[in-house]
């Protein structure tokens, strides 16, 4: 009777993918000039307009009341009759009539108010070309003092003409701005003349003068659209705050160069002498303001400006704005190192300044240095909703976050799981185990670490897997224990079974092994090492079979030893060597019964020789007893 091997095999060592640092391409460069955002904005504002106008319900103009307002010339009555009568066809949809009535009308009254409303509201009706010149009519009113009924009438048209006029506008500067720039402005401006109101064509004719290089007229431009504007009015009150911070950039350059180089006192000089036509401006004296809080308050870390968040952006822009621009370009010709050095000493400076924080928390990002820190920078540059990429970038520096934890510890494990491959031996088990406890006692950190759903789905794949693997590796390490006591059990009959004492000691042993297995396998968890605990549950059946014809053979020869002895004894030739009749007949008896019994007993497990020597021993005494 021998022994066996056993092989512990796993379940698949990579049960989760590694996180991946999620990709980021910086592409968000801005200016003061604009001359970028002119051209990448233009297609942008035409959809959006056109979206605007085709979802924008028309108005209901009301028609014209029999009066409105006391005619401010005395026509006499044939002019008030044809006034009338204008008024009339034009409520009742007769506008061509009306218009014709309304141009006699007002040959000797050009200036009358409640006509001059009329007649563009008849040519809105016409609809086509007309639309133009009704709003070119209206134009004047909008200035003059008109009473309050007709003001509102006036209103209410030009806004429908406006809403109708201004996409068709938009798409042709869009067209044209490209090949015929000048021509694309003078047709715009033309316009916005007409309709002062709308901030987009402001913002456009805005953005192609500073693209000409005139930033001064563009400054206007943009001021007059902020102050005007009933419509994206926020947009052109930006602009103008960019292209006045481009227009102070360059005379504050001086200022600007002290306070970066530390000399607070020469920064206040500078802002102290330069010319009045532009120190007298508000980003300049909160600049003076701030420079005074500095000097009044030294700190290794600036303290921050104590203005609105839009000045203190202001400021900030007018400060280090350049600095973001040249780390930008650093950036995209692959000069991220120079770019982070530069952004680093200039955030010491202006620490809470989004734009810059942005630019630095991409370029940590790409260099893959410090991510809490540029998710730290991240999070500042969300603050501003004008940076379009902050929240892409916050969520891929999150990504890479939790991937500088989590990735570790799933290498960790495929490497514990690796050192187990091949032949499995009771050390590595226990290494392997106590591998995986220091694994699953890390998930807690794992699962703070965690800042997607990707992540969070990882560490519960690797809690898992771990929770998994140690029940194997307690199963595994039950079955190599099994197997051992078995191999020791077996060891006991290399030299063979002597006696009937040793053949019982093994079978019990092999008994309780047996219950052994069958209590592990019940115990086991589902899909666990059933396999190799059947494998020797079915062995130690095996050896117990072999066992039992051992056993049987033994005590075949035992009963023949014993009846050999007493029919030696019975032999001796001195009578008193030999046993009394009576003790004969009771040791024969008892012999009989035992290989009767075993006859019975082992009929399944003697070989021929074995039953032939029994069945003889039987038949030898059963006939010596008669």
């Amino acid at each position: 009777m021998t022994g066996t091997g056993r092989d512990h095999a796993f379940q698949e060592i990579r049960p989760v993918q590694a996180l991946q640092m999620p990709a980021f391409e910086f592409t968000e460069v801005r200016g003061h000039d604009d001359v970028a955002e002119h051209d990448r904005r233009l297609e942008e504002i035409a959809r959006e307009h056109a979206a605007k106008a085709a979802s924008q319900t028309a108005l209901v103009l009301a028609p014209p009341a029999d009066s409105l307002v006391e005619m401010s010339l005395d026509l006499g009555s044939d002019g008030e009759e044809l006034l009338a009568d204008a008024r009339a066809n034009a409520r009742d949809g007769r506008h061509d009539v009306a218009l014709e009535q309304l141009e006699e009308y007002l040959r000797p009254a050009p200036e009358h108010q409640e006509a001059r409303y009329l007649r563009a509201y008849c040519l809105y009706h016409l609809g086509g070309q007309h639309h133009l010149k009704a709003l070119r009519i209206l134009r004047p009113l909008r200035d003059e003092p008109v009473e309050a009924d007709l003001r509102e009438r006036i209103s209410d048209l030009r806004r429908e003409l406006r809403r109708r006029l201004t996409p068709l506008e938009v798409t042709a500067y869009t067209g044209t701005a490209r090949s015929d720039p000048l021509g694309a402005l003078a047709r715009v401006e033309a316009f916005l003349e007409l309709a002062p109101e709308e901030g987009t064509l402001s913002y456009l004719l805005a953005l192609g003068q500073s693209r000409g290089g005139d930033l001064e007229e563009a400054l206007d431009t943009a001021t007059r659209g902020a102050a005007e504007a009933d419509v994206d009015q926020e947009q052109v009150a930006a602009l103008a705050r960019r292209l006045r911070l481009a227009l102070l950039a360059p005379v504050a350059a001086p200022a600007v160069t002290a306070f970066k180089a530390g000399d607070l006192h020469r920064a206040r000089g500078e802002l102290f002498r330069m010319d009045p036509r532009w120190r007298a401006n508000m980003v300049l004296d909160d600049f003076d303001a701030y420079l005074a809080l500095l000097v009044d308050h030294p700190s290794l870390t600036p303290p921050a400006p104590r203005l609105p968040a839009d000045r203190t952006e202001d400021l900030y822009s007018l400060i280090a704005e350049s600095d973001g621009q040249h780390a930008a370009v650093l950036m995209q010709t692959g000069r991220a190192d120079e770019a982070e050095r530069l952004l680093a000493h200039v955030l010491s400076l202006v620490p809470d300044f989004p734009w810059l924080n942005f630019l630095y928390a991409a370029c940590l990002y790409r260099l893959g240095r410090e991510p809490d820190r540029a998710a730290a920078c991240a999070e500042i540059a969300r603050r501003d909703p004008a940076i379009a990429q902050a929240d892409q970038l916050l969520e891929a520096i999150r990504g890479w976050q939790e991937a500088a934890v989590i990735n570790p510890a799933l290498d960790e494990y495929v490497a514990a799981m690796e050192s187990v491959r091949g032949e499995v031996s009771a050390d590595r088990l226990e290494a392997l185990r106590k591998r995986m406890a220091v694994l699953e006692r890390g998930l807690p950190a794992l699962r703070e670490a965690a800042r997607t759903e990707r992540g969070a789905q990882v560490v519960r794949e690797l809690g898992e897997a771990i929770g998994q693997r140690l029940a194997e590796v307690t199963d595994a390490m039950a079955v190599h224990r099994l197997y051992e006591k078995y191999e020791g059990i077996m060891s006991t009959a290399k030299g063979g079974v002597s006696d009937a004492s040793a053949a019982d000691r093994l079978a019990r042993s092999l008994d309780g092994l047996a219950a052994e297995i069958k209590n592990t396998r019940r115990r086991a968890d589902k899909g666990g090492p059933g396999n190799q605990l059947d494998e020797l549950a079915a062995l130690v059946t095996l050896r117990r079979t072999e066992l039992d014809r051992v056993t049987a053979a033994v005590r075949v020869s035992d009963l023949v030893r014993r009846f050999n002895q007493l029919a030696e004894r019975q032999s001796e030739p001195l009578a008193r060597l030999r046993a009394a009749p009576s003790e004969v007949r009771g040791t024969l008896t008892a012999i009989l019964n035992e290989a009767r019994q075993l006859s019975r007993s082992a009929k399944g497990t003697l070989d021929a020789r074995d039953r032939s020597l029994l069945d003889e021993l039987i038949g030898t005494i059963a006939r010596t007893l008669r």
